[in-house]
């Protein structure tokens, strides 16, 4: 009897999906492929722009960077860098000018005096002392 009921025409196999419902699914994915590639375009073109003011002030800084390179430029190949560097770092001086060197007097170093040593109260102590002391951080009992 059950080899009748599923030979017979009874129980006809339907398809999963109707064609209207196949043809929704494909719009749906479709639809969902599509918001993917447009949220990808969209955050690549918010980070076109994040460098631009690091790169701004870069670049101002190297601007005044090179201001600053030109300027120390014509100072060194001048006369007065000539003149400044002889003068101190030559120890050159000008006709007529006197050196004046400052000497510096060292004082002898005073020995200093030894502190007596402090008595260990330790070795002075009883043997139950110390072990009171070990055992319970506590100031030693009053006799």
């Amino acid at each position: 009897m059950a080899k009748r009921l599923f030979d017979s025409g009874t129980l006809r196999s339907r398809p999963l999906l109707s064609v209207p419902q196949v043809v929704f699914l494909l719009i749906i994915v479709g639809a969902i492929v599509v918001a993917i590639d447009l949220n990808r375009r969209a955050q690549a073109g918010r980070l076109v722009g994040t460098g631009e003011e690091a790169l701004r002030l870069q670049v101002e800084r190297e601007a005044t960077r090179q201001v600053e390179l030109q300027a120390t430029l014509e100072y060194v190949t001048g006369d007065d860098y000539v003149a400044d560097y002889a003068r101190n770092e030559g120890g050159m001086i000008l006709p007529g000018e006197r050196r004046v060197v400052p000497l510096l007097q060292e004082a002898t170093p005073e020995p200093t005096a030894l502190p007596p040593p402090t008595p260990d109260p330790a070795l002075q102590a009883r043997p139950w002392q110390a072990w009171w002391r070990l055992l319970t951080d506590a100031p030693q009992p009053a006799r």
